[in-house]
């Protein structure tokens, strides 16, 4: 793996960290699925999950989001796979499934009560649906 290309990317992912950082601290949904429909998307409390890892709530952080230790595995074979030239095909099937199953599991036993599982009236739909 050539270091040269790794470090050329690393002012975008700095750029990026400092963002979301900021939107984090300004108190910003990032989700734009929420803020259309209300609903929790597959990765809903994902954000959560690693403020409460950073924060040392382990268990807080599994229940924000139980498959938030998957992240740094998939970024990790994202980088594999675009410097090595390997695919993950089907380990990227096997992990949109897992997070399939984990979403609707979640919907079942969460939703609307529940967060990060709670139903989004201010969204755009849901102040159609519930003026």
């Amino acid at each position: 793996m050539d270091i040269r290309k790794i470090k050329k990317h690393i002012p975008f992912f700095l750029a990026i960290l400092v963002i979301v950082l900021f939107l984090l601290l300004a108190s910003v949904d990032l989700c734009l699925f929420r803020r259309l429909t209300g609903l929790p998307c597959p990765s809903c409390g994902m954000t959560r999950a690693y403020i409460s890892l950073f924060k040392g709530n382990i268990a807080n952080a599994f229940f924000m989001h139980p498959l938030f230790p998957l992240v740094p595995v998939i970024m990790i074979l994202l980088i594999v796979s675009r410097y090595r030239k390997k695919h993950f095909t089907k380990t990227y099937i096997a992990l949109g499934f897992i997070f399939l199953i984990t979403y609707i599991i979640r919907m079942i036993f969460l939703f609307p009560h529940t967060p990060p599982f709670d139903y989004e009236f201010g969204s755009l739909l849901g102040r159609i649906l519930f003026p």
